[in-house]
């Protein structure tokens, strides 16, 4: 794996291991202390944890799926210190009987941070966006 260089390339180098099903690579994104909390909430709180979930899931729901997307967004909080939103879209994963699941879109936000090896993913969140929801309306004045 190629360190990350600079923040806009965190959401392409996941969705790069990911598509090639290299979880050594996709947890090496990670730095050793990272937190990710999946979209259906599941925490985990190290690279390890991280990286064996991922391997898990590639074994059998996402072992043919494909990650696209775009960085949409990049805010540099602090030297050294950047957020990152990149909007995906999942093809190609299998439902838990083993039938097609169909395309998911969502937004993965990535909080990365400058360490001697490069920039490493140091906080990630994933969000599925749902078709159809939208928020109530407002009552402020």
């Amino acid at each position: 794996m190629r360190p990350i260089s600079r923040p806009a390339d965190a959401g392409r180098a996941f969705a790069d291991a990911w598509n090639r099903h290299d979880m050594d690579d996709l947890g090496a994104l990670f730095s050793e202390d990272a937190n990710f909390v999946n979209v259906v909430g599941m925490w985990w709180k190290n690279r390890s944890e991280i990286e064996a979930a991922h391997r898990a899931t590639h074994e059998t729901m996402f072992r043919e799926s494909r990650l696209e997307g775009v960085v949409s967004s990049i805010v540099e909080l602090s030297p050294g210190v950047a957020s990152v939103h990149y909007v995906w879209t999942l093809t190609g994963a299998s439902a838990p009987d083993g039938s097609p699941a169909g395309a998911r879109k969502g937004i993965l936000l990535l909080i990365v941070k400058e360490e001697q090896s490069g920039w490493r993913i140091k906080v990630a969140q994933n969000t599925d966006i749902v078709p159809g929801a939208i928020a109530p309306p407002s009552n402020a004045r």
